[in-house]
């Protein structure tokens, strides 16, 4: 049988290791997969999109505040027309400009994990006989597994 399981980089998964191998089992093969080193695209493609939107917010603070220009605007000189339109304009650039400072706000924080040492996930690949199925499989999630497979 051969389970496998997903971790973080942590000491849990070598105390795994050190029990699974205190129990017998000694064919544990462990592969770390690398972090990401090139940022996703900003813009989306017809082919490809990662869920990221800029204009989200900036849609919503439009019809926001061209409502409020038009509603004003009848007060206002210049009309609810210009002053619906003005509103538009200035909510959509300031829905975008928000999403814009989260977004950099965000990346920065990512950065920073990865400057300070953050290691990517272990994929743990261990094989065992049918009858010590549940000991490992009770190990791997006691020391804060991610996910676990079990195959035949």
């Amino acid at each position: 049988m051969q389970i496998l399981a997903t971790f973080e980089y942590s000491t849990f998964l070598e105390i795994a290791i050190t029990e699974l191998e205190e129990k017998g089992i000694t064919a544990v093969y462990a592969v770390p997969l690398d972090m990401r080193k090139k940022e996703p695209r900003l813009l989306d493609s017809i082919h490809r999109a990662d869920g990221l939107s800029f204009i989200d917010k900036g849609m919503i603070f439009a019809f926001m505040f061209s409502t409020i220009g038009a509603s004003k605007g009848f007060v206002w000189q210049g009309g609810p027309i210009i002053w619906g339109i003005v509103g538009a304009i200035l909510g959509f650039l300031i829905g975008v400009a928000l999403n814009w400072l989260v977004y950099l706000l965000k990346r920065n924080k990512k950065q920073l994990q990865l400057k300070m040492g953050k290691k990517g996930d272990v994929i743990l690949i261990v094989t065992c006989e049918d009858n010590q199925v549940s000991v490992v499989e009770d190990i791997l999630w006691d020391h804060k597994a991610l996910g676990l497979a079990i195959t035949r």
